[in-house]
């Protein structure tokens, strides 16, 4: 049973956050039409950078959009904000809601600059910490996933090809896609790789994009693995996919094989994630974790 504030009935909730994606991906198309037609509105995107990467004004208008046509629809909700672009602005926010909304306007946002496509949009609502519903629009393909805590994960696609089946796997990782980043490999995490012997290694922009391909059945597994030191996903970089593979039966979790916490002081998820829809997770991740203390690899 999916828990929401009294004054919110989920089908209403349901059509909002569709209605609203598809909105949002119309800004992006826009935006991404205007990059490609002219180098001076690239220019004028005010790209600024950060410690965890660069914002522009895409990112920012989204993050409003999204919070503002929540709030006019609900107005008595009793929900509360995590958005990436606010939380580069202030990391001692305060919650008092027991639900909690965490976006990523752009996860991949340089690949949104770049125009690369693997780009996405993370929405997810938590009750009490736990994720209940999420939401993952893709506009390279024109698709919005989204998942519901007790109902599942479907597409919604304007696509002649929309019709999507997600099915489990048990493929030995030997026989596997392996996704990884494109930015964030480093010395030991390739040593992890060669060590697994995937039947492949593709690197990806968005971790929303990512899972996507994962449910799609175009890739396999997903695994970060952040340095101690390092860089690492934050919350808005997992909690939207994490819904998405936990409603359609998958698994997005730690080297140990737990469900992520999320709402910590930092945000931070380090260490090492793993994501599949996979029936042998739990395998997989002793694996994995068994070639990390053999190699003498540095974990979390």
């Amino acid at each position: 049973m999916i828990f929401l504030p009294k004054n919110v009935d989920l089908n209403d909730l349901l059509k909002c956050i569709t209605d609203l994606s598809w909105e949002v991906l119309k800004i992006l198309k826009s935006y991404s039409e205007n990059i490609k037609n002219s180098k001076e509105f690239h220019r004028n995107l005010n790209i600024i950078n950060h410690d965890s990467g660069p914002v522009t004004l895409a990112d920012i208008e989204i993050s409003e959009f999204i919070k503002n046509k929540l709030i006019d629809k609900f107005p008595l909700s009793e929900w509360d904000f995590l958005s990436e672009e606010d939380a580069k602005n202030d990391q001692s926010k305060k919650f008092e809601s027991k639900w909690i909304w965490i976006i990523d306007p752009i996860d991949g946002t340089k690949d949104f600059i770049n125009q690369t496509g693997e780009f996405a949009v993370h929405i997810a609502l938590l009750f009490e910490k736990k994720i209940i519903l999420g939401v993952v629009p893709v506009p390279a393909k024109d698709e919005i996933w989204i998942s519901c805590d007790g109902i599942g994960t479907w597409c919604e696609s304007n696509s002649k090809d929309s019709d999507i089946s997600i099915c489990k796997n048990s493929k030995s990782i030997e026989s596997m896609t392996i996704l990884t980043s494109k930015s964030h490999l480093h010395s030991q995490f390739e040593i992890l790789l060669k060590e697994l012997h995937p039947k492949k290694i593709i690197g990806m922009g968005s971790i929303g994009y990512k899972v996507v391909s994962i449910l799609k059945g175009e890739g396999d597994l997903y695994i970060s693995y952040s340095l101690p030191k390092g860089s690492c996903p934050k919350d808005w970089d997992v909690a939207g996919p994490m819904a998405l593979l936990k409603s359609a039966g998958g698994h997005f979790t730690n080297l140990d094989g737990y469900d992520l916490d999320f709402l910590k002081n930092d945000y931070k998820q380090s260490g090492v994630l793993i994501a599949s829809l996979s029936n042998d997770h739990q395998s997989i991740c002793s694996k994995i974790k068994d070639i990390m203390i053999r190699e003498k690899l540095e974990y979390i």
